[in-house]
């Protein structure tokens, strides 16, 4: 399975849940490694793939099972698999490349509204020199749109299953069984595959979240503190951008979890 997702948008929680079975490898962020970008600060200042070249190479190899070293086996445990996670953060401009030439892989395209994310990125830094926070805030609610938007208006984007971060820690259970389900009908590996769904309780092993118990809603949190004229002006990105069906002035989707598809592919 190649999950494709964003930085900041809850990623390594559901690889680690996915990897949790019997069996199953986590391969963490191949497309990361041609480049060396190894750290938020890093990847920051680079562009994101957005055509063939060594990150779709890195990716495949890690589809493959060729893909070895200390940044990818980060999150391994195990020595006998008979299926993979391969989690990465930088590849969604590739998504419509991986799916035309893997049609028998599984692809999950995990999002997180983009404000939630823009600040995560802001409160650690990971934004480009020179800008204010209002200012990184936008840049990044307008890179996010801009690329996801054109990867899900890719025709091989067709078959990619589109789940929501919010929806994951609102409705685990209903959203990993989304999950395995698309991944059972592209590959007979998935089928029946077992995951420790208590992984969801814990925080992922790169959550910069406080310890202990917290209940769904904390974890996606607020908009309070933001400007009012920057919640606007994400939302209007987002509307132009064609995803204002699915998120808005608010944390959580406008969508159910069965809508969530279709409220970004029209």
């Amino acid at each position: 399975m190649w999950l494709c997702s964003w930085q900041r948008s809850g990623s390594t929680l559901l690889a680690e849940i996915l990897a949790s079975g019997r069996g199953t490898r986590l391969v963490y962020e191949p497309a990361n490694v041609p480049s060396a970008l190894f750290t938020g600060e890093a990847a920051a200042q680079v562009p994101l793939p957005t055509g063939p070249g060594p990150e779709l190479l890195a990716v495949e190899r890690a589809l493959r099972g060729r893909a070895h070293g200390a940044w990818v086996d980060q999150l391994a445990s195990g020595h006998l698999f008979s299926r993979r996670v391969v989690k990465d953060v930088r590849a969604l401009g590739l998504l419509e490349l991986v799916a035309v030439r893997h049609p028998t892989t599984p692809i999950v395209l995990l999002v997180r509204h983009p404000l939630a994310v823009a600040r995560s990125v802001v409160e650690l830094g990971w934004t480009p020199a020179g800008m204010d926070d209002d200012e990184a805030l936008l840049f990044e609610v307008r890179r996010w749109s801009s690329l996801h938007s054109a990867a899900l208006a890719a025709p091989g984007a067709q078959r990619v299953l589109v789940v929501t971060y919010e929806h994951l820690v609102l409705d685990t259970d209903a959203t990993l069984d989304a999950v395995l389900a698309h991944a059972g009908a592209h590959h007979p590996t998935w089928r029946g595959a077992e995951l420790d769904r208590t992984t969801r309780a814990r925080p992922s092993a790169t959550s910069f979240r406080r310890a202990g118990a917290r209940d769904g809603r904390e974890w996606i949190g607020t908009f309070d503190g933001v400007a009012p004229r920057v919640v606007d002006e994400a939302t209007a990105v987002l509307r132009d951008a064609g995803l204002g069906e699915l998120y808005g002035a608010g944390p959580e989707p406008l969508v159910g979890l069965a809508d969530v598809e279709a409220s970004v592919r029209r």
